[in-house]
């Protein structure tokens, strides 16, 4: 008969584990898994591989403009302005100049708070002069009508920039 602590172990060790896991992603921020991740993503071939983890580009009618801010003041000023990190959403990097823009932040603000229905979904990406390019689109909240949100209905882009340029000061 095994005893009672050497059961224990494995979930002791996942426990540990866990714990580290969810320190670092406090500590450094989800955004940096979700780029590595985006970076090990981008390397797989597209055959084969599910859209749900393929790294697309984002759609070009979703750019709401740029701030002069880097990338890091502003991911710490989106609470202030009431948006959250978003932890589950598509990859997304484009080309520029022949080399892959990953982004470096996902963001939503759901003005009816978590259960609310809508949210304006925001993704930031480095700009070249160390700035931040922000792309939004408006759109159903997947904790309330997943089905609606994956078929894109309510998909909004251009209410989604207005909203992005009323709650973040200086986007241009």
């Amino acid at each position: 008969m095994r005893s009672i602590s050497r059961l224990a172990w494995p979930w002791r060790t996942t426990f540990v584990a866990l714990s580290l896991a969810f320190l670092f992603v406090r500590t450094t921020g989800f955004w940096r898994l979700r780029l590595a991740s985006g970076r090990l993503l981008a390397r797989l071939p597209d055959d084969g591989v599910p859209a749900h983890v393929r790294v697309l580009p984002p759609p070009a009618d979703e750019y709401a403009g740029r701030l002069s801010a880097t990338p890091a003041e502003t991911r710490a000023r989106l609470p202030d302005a009431g948006f959250s990190e978003q932890i589950r959403a598509y990859f997304h990097a484009y080309d520029r100049d022949g080399e892959p823009v990953h982004e470096v932040g996902s963001f939503v603000h759901r003005p009816g708070g978590i259960t609310g229905d809508w949210q304006v979904h925001v993704r930031l990406f480095p700009a070249p002069d160390g700035g931040t390019e922000v792309w939004a689109h408006w759109e159903r909240n997947p904790y309330v009508a997943p089905r609606e949100h994956l078929r894109r209905e309510g998909y909004d882009p251009a209410r989604g920039e207005r909203m992005a340029a009323e709650l973040i000061d200086g986007l241009r």
